[in-house]
C-alpha cells in the first residue's frame, strides 16, 4: 500500500466482471494516531475485508484513497473508558470494494471494535472508476452584484479629442510626483 503524501490519490484495479455488490467505507481516524498508526489502522480494515471469522471470499478492492488529516465541520465527541475524548480533526479515508452481501455484518462490527477509528460511514454504490477533480477557486465580490458591467460610450468631442505627447508627459510627471 502507498500512501498519498498530501495528495488526493486515488489507487484503481483493473477492470473485474465480478457480480458482488459493491461497498464504499469511509471512515475517520483518531487524530491521536501517529502517521505509522495510521498505515497500521488502514491494514486492519483491509485485512478485515479480507480474513473476517466465517467467510471464505476475499473482498475485491476497487480504488481507495490513503486517509489525510483534515478539519472537521463540527466537533465529535466520543466515550472511552469513563473519559469522553473530543475531536475537531481526524484522518479521512475511504475504500471502495466488492463483497458478499452477507459478510457485510461482519465487516461493520469489526470496524466498530477498531478503537482508533472515530466513526464510518458504509453505503452500497456502483463499480464506475472514481475521478477526484480538482478544486476550483471560487471569487466573489459584493461590489458588482447583480449587475452587468457595460462599455461606457461617449459621444462628447471632448472626450474624443486626441492629447498631444506634451500633455501626456506633464500628466505622467503630474501623476508620479
Amino acid at each position: 500500500m502507498s500512501q498519498a503524501g498530501g495528495s488526493a490519490e486515488v489507487l484503481s484495479q483493473a477492470k473485474h466482471t465480478d457480480e458482488r455488490p459493491i461497498y464504499e467505507v469511509g471512515f475517520h481516524v483518531a487524530p491521536t494516531v501517529s502517521e505509522d498508526g495510521v498505515v497500521a489502522v488502514v491494514e486492519q480494515i483491509r485485512s478485515a475485508l479480507g480474513g473476517m471469522p466465517g467467510n471464505m471470499a476475499e473482498a475485491e478492492i476497487i480504488s481507495e484513497q490513503f486517509p489525510q488529516k483534515i478539519q472537521l465541520a463540527y466537533t465529535i465527541v466520543r466515550s472511552d473508558l469513563g473519559h469522553r475524548e473530543k475531536s475537531n480533526e481526524a484522518y479521512f479515508g475511504f475504500i471502495k470494494f466488492a463483497l458478499e452481501r452477507e459478510a457485510i455484518p461482519a465487516f461493520e462490527t469489526a470496524l466498530r471494535a477498531m478503537k482508533d477509528v472515530l466513526r464510518f460511514l458504509l453505503i452500497e454504490t456502483v463499480r464506475e472508476e472514481i475521478v477526484v477533480a480538482p478544486r476550483r477557486a471560487v471569487f466573489v465580490s459584493d461590489r458588482l452584484e447583480g449587475e452587468t458591467l457595460k462599455t461606457p460610450v461617449s459621444d462628447s468631442p471632448e472626450e474624443r479629442a486626441e492629447i498631444s505627447e506634451e500633455e501626456l508627459d506633464k500628466s505622467i510627471e503630474a501623476l508620479v510626483n
